[in-house]
């Protein structure tokens, strides 16, 4: 998997990641079924971030979740 994007958020998902294994493959089960591809996430320190799949280029993009 090739992760790209926001540094930071990249560094929140790998925390999350080495938090709970289980918890980045449910997170990208969850994009991959949303019409957007994308689902949020809140880091440790209460920041939040989402990730979008992209099916065709086999990645993955970090990025802050839009507030509001």
């Amino acid at each position: 998997m090739d992760l790209r994007g926001d540094p930071e958020g990249i560094a929140a998902l790998k925390a999350l990641h080495e938090a709970d294994k289980n918890y980045l493959k449910f997170l990208l089960q969850e994009a991959q079924s949303n019409f957007d591809r994308s689902a949020k996430f809140t880091a440790k320190d209460g920041s939040h971030w989402m990730v979008v799949v992209d099916p065709r280029g086999g990645h993955v993009e970090v990025k802050r979740a839009p507030t509001g």
